[in-house]
């Protein structure tokens, strides 16, 4: 098979998981994966395992992409997800802050927004409002984490001052 055929498979793939078929996504995912080592094809049976909530799996196919990319911020991204989602917060924010350093990123925005999630919940307003401007400026027609800017400015508003 020529390396057109493997990026077509992969297309393939990837197509599927964006119309939800997750078992013939997996598969095709597999076969290219059996021929070929490949960062995305990884990131993307990650992303499948993730859908099924095997979350040490999807863990072990992101590490695999990083391993294969260094500079591959999408699965560190990921990563931090399903390490937040562990309760594994202090490992977290790194893939997190990893992720936006990262050369390639096609979704930097979100992993800015994940970082302002955590920072959220560490009760860091602060924080969260730096990477929600970082995400925002990437992104201006962002929604979520405009509601969040807002949700976070309310919350601010409503502790008591001092006189």
């Amino acid at each position: 098979m020529s390396s057109n055929a493997f990026i077509s498979q992969l297309d393939l793939a990837k197509q599927f998981f964006r119309t939800g078929d997750m078992d013939r996504a997996e598969f095709q995912v597999r076969s290219f994966l059996e021929v070929e080592d490949h960062e995305e094809g990884y990131f993307y049976l990650g992303l499948i395992q993730n859908s099924h909530g095997k979350w040490d799996e999807a863990l072990t196919s992101y590490y695999k992409a990083v391993t294969l990319n260094h500079e591959y911020g999408n699965p560190c991204n990921e990563i931090g997800v399903v390490l937040l989602r562990l309760g594994k917060d202090k490992e977290a924010v790194y893939w997190l802050k990893k992720s936006v350093r990262c050369e390639l990123n096609d979704a930097r925005h979100i992993s800015y927004f994940n970082l302002a999630t955590l920072y959220k919940l560490w009760n860091r307003p602060e924080r969260s409002l730096q990477y929600l401007h970082k995400a925002m400026e990437i992104k201006k027609d962002f929604p979520e984490a405009w509601k969040m800017w807002e949700e976070i400015q309310a919350d601010s508003n409503s502790f008591p001052t001092s006189n």
